[in-house]
């Protein structure tokens, strides 16, 4: 039987239909399959099975997460990032108790994907010694800090860009009473 040639026409609806199948089976791939079993779908999932009870998650940018989750007298903090495989944990870091001390006064500097950097002021309050803390930069203004509890005890903490520098702090007791930590 001798082959018919297919119309013009006929020919474009069918790359058309075979084109459209394509992006159809691609995007379903993609929905059920790549973000549900091959990569990590969003930044919580890739925190799943960590050290840690459940925490605070900061969206930094579309691309970037710090967490922070309490555990065993004292925090886990992680730095998580998205990239082509889904999200991933690029760094990690454990702030905990020290013997014979109230608190530690500190500042970490997590790893994003390339180059990029967050530094974490922070203070971790071993006695629940504080109620608040607040730091000043080198020009005298005031910079918010977060708080975290864990098990029995406190994390204050400031996250940014760029490093702090030379900051004082001070520590606000319940009572009013304030004591200037550094």
């Amino acid at each position: 039987m001798p082959k018919t040639k297919r119309k013009p026409q006929e020919r474009k609806n069918v790359l058309s239909v075979s084109a459209l199948l394509v992006v159809c089976g691609i995007v379903l791939f993609k929905s059920f399959i790549w973000d549900e079993y091959i990569v990590n779908s969003t930044a919580r999932a890739a925190l799943e099975g960590r050290e840690g009870e459940v925490g605070v998650g900061y969206a930094i940018s579309k691309k970037q997460e710090l967490a922070i989750k309490p555990f065993k007298d004292g925090f886990k903090i992680y730095a998580v990032s998205k990239g082509f495989f889904g999200w991933t944990v690029t760094d990690e870091e454990f702030v905990g108790n020290k013997e014979n001390e109230f608190y530690e006064i500190g500042e970490l500097d997590l790893q994003f994907n390339s180059s990029e950097k967050l530094y974490l002021n922070f203070i971790l309050d071993q006695d629940e010694y504080f109620d608040k803390i607040k730091a000043y930069s080198p020009g005298g203004v005031e910079i918010g800090f977060n708080r975290s509890v864990g098990n029995d005890v406190f994390f204050y903490y400031h996250y940014s860009d760029k490093p702090l520098g030379d900051v004082m702090y001070e520590g606000i007791r319940s009572n009013g009473s304030v004591e200037k930590l550094k």
